[in-house]
């Protein structure tokens, strides 16, 4: 009995955590986000932001890097931009041996989510990269570029 009321109150104690956080949508006040970045600083999310470029998936990812690469190193603070990078998922050994050290190669600040609740707010299409727009501190309608043409029209 005792054993089945101390499971019991374990399972009641993890449902919360496991309860879906909702997306942000049209409206809703953009997120204080207290991350780190590629380099483990606190993320600088600017106060006047306009939109926010988020990758949730390798896929996605690799859109966003692909055509920052291309971007002078400073594009996202003068256009007043943050890219957000989902890597909750990635296990902890890759996270350290690989894909940190290629991140931190990178010239623009990517603002890590590395557990899961961290970015779980924000809407996420698989292989896409999710755009949302910011103004006066509020999410405008969410967008998803899944190519390379839509995502350089999106951020163009």
């Amino acid at each position: 009995m005792k054993k089945t009321l101390l499971s019991l109150s374990l399972v009641c104690l993890t449902l919360p955590a496991l309860a879906q956080v909702p997306s942000l949508r049209a409206g809703d006040p953009m997120p204080r986000l207290q991350l780190k970045d590629q380099h483990d600083k606190p993320a600088s999310i600017p106060a006047d932001l306009q939109q926010v470029v988020f990758a949730a998936d390798k896929a996605g990812s690799a859109l966003v890097t692909d055509w920052l690469d291309q971007q002078p190193a400073d594009w996202l603070a003068r256009t007043k931009r943050v890219y957000l990078a989902d890597i909750h998922k990635m296990p902890g050994l890759v996270t350290r041996m690989f894909a940190l050290p290629k991140l931190r190669d990178k010239p623009y600040a990517i603002v890590l989510g590395r557990e899961a609740g961290d970015l779980a707010m924000f809407p996420a299409r698989e292989n896409c990269v999710t755009l949302l727009p910011v103004t006066a501190g509020k999410v405008g309608e969410v967008s998803h570029a899944c190519d390379a043409n839509s995502l350089q029209g999106a951020l163009k």
